[in-house]
């Protein structure tokens, strides 16, 4: 059991830390806080400023605890590992939610949440383990692609609406011609990604395995089995449960039932990453049109009355499902293998 808490609040510049020594819950003191750069000479600091107030007691009685924040926390998360220390990256929602409202805010109270965050649910505590050299790579890439497929996007449509809705003029003409060149080069650059991405995958034999795992599910292409291992860590994020994988892409449904009032079927939360979502909702598109058993079940939900886009969800669900048991049991899609009882169902349809 821990008894030094160090939370960190994240920003862009800096952060702020605050130390609160614990034996149990009944017993709580606030130790110090202070505020450090958000560079490797602010670790250091830091660290040497933990160490003088709480020199008596072992590294191994510290918890540093900090809010999920992107790229702002990735490099002190990163030293704080190198270095051997006990980290803990929770989601701010998590945090937020675990105590009563509060009216103001200040990085120092939001700092001090934290560390006391830290302390009640350090039984929950998940350590932080960084991504591999190769998925780490794999992961930037994938999202610097997505930025440029989305400014390709936009460019078109514009691009497009500017050729109905105006009428002819030299500044017309001169913003198609920009837009042209413009995607033009957003589309090499895209191409090059994809290079890219391919070296990476051949370049390390745990990622190429999985790689060609996921992508034998008929449906599944590059970009979403690269998006499912780089949001999942190779799955071991969420110890290869699919239910958790499914709750993290937003299509698990959950029902809401209370008291003789609230009565309502199961749905999808909005709480979700929309952008993986999508790219999942595409690749269950195409598993419906060229995988056979993912079309058989989806027509079978639709005949039974269930409307097109829940039936949709249920195929996402049973995608990641199938796509999570492969990679935890190493082996490929085989659509022989089929339960029993599903088989009876096609058979009986």
């Amino acid at each position: 059991m821990k008894k030094i808490f160090i939370s960190i609040d994240f920003s862009k510049e800096k952060f702020d830390a605050t130390i609160i020594k614990a034996e149990d819950l009944s017993e709580m003191l606030s130790v110090g806080h202070q505020e450090f750069i958000n560079k490797v000479s602010g670790y250091r600091k830091m660290l040497r400023w933990v160490d003088s107030l709480c020199g008596a007691d072992t590294c191994e009685d510290w918890l540093f605890c900090g809010e999920n924040t992107g790229g702002y926390s990735q490099m002190m998360s990163d030293y704080l590992y190198s270095k051997g220390y006990d980290l803990w990256i929770e989601n701010a929602l998590s945090i937020k939610r675990a105590f009563a409202m509060k009216r103001g805010k200040s990085d120092r109270s939001d700092s001090l949440k934290i560390a006391e965050y830290a302390m009640r649910y350090q039984d929950k505590a998940r350590l932080y383990e960084p991504l591999s050299p190769a998925l780490s790579q794999l992961r930037e890439v994938f999202l610097y692609r997505h930025m440029l497929v989305r400014h390709k996007c936009s460019f078109e449509v514009r691009r497009i609406e500017k050729r109905f809705t105006q009428q002819k003029s030299s500044a017309k003409t001169m913003i198609s011609q920009s837009s042209r060149h413009i995607l033009t080069e957003l589309k090499h650059e895209i191409q090059k990604c994809d290079q890219r991405i391919q070296e990476l995958l051949r370049s390390d034999e745990e990622l190429n395995r999985i790689f060609g795992i996921i992508t034998s599910m008929p449906g599944v292409g590059t970009i979403n089995a690269v998006c499912l291992m780089v949001f999942t860590n190779n799955f071991t994020k969420f110890d290869y449960n699919a239910r958790k994988i499914a709750c993290y892409y937003g299509v698990a449904p959950f029902a809401r039932d209370s008291g003789t009032s609230v009565h309502s079927a199961p749905k999808v939360g909005y709480l979700a990453n929309k952008m993986i979502k999508s790219l999942l909702s595409q690749a269950a598109l195409a598993a419906v049109n060229f995988c056979p058993a993912m079309s058989m079940y989806y027509h079978r939900l639709v005949d039974k009355g269930k409307k097109p886009m829940v039936a949709l969800n249920n195929v996402k669900n049973k995608m990641l499902t199938i796509i999570t048991a492969m990679v935890k049991n190493d082996c490929k899609y085989q659509p022989e293998c089929i339960s029993i009882n599903a088989r009876s169902e096609m058979l009986n349809k």
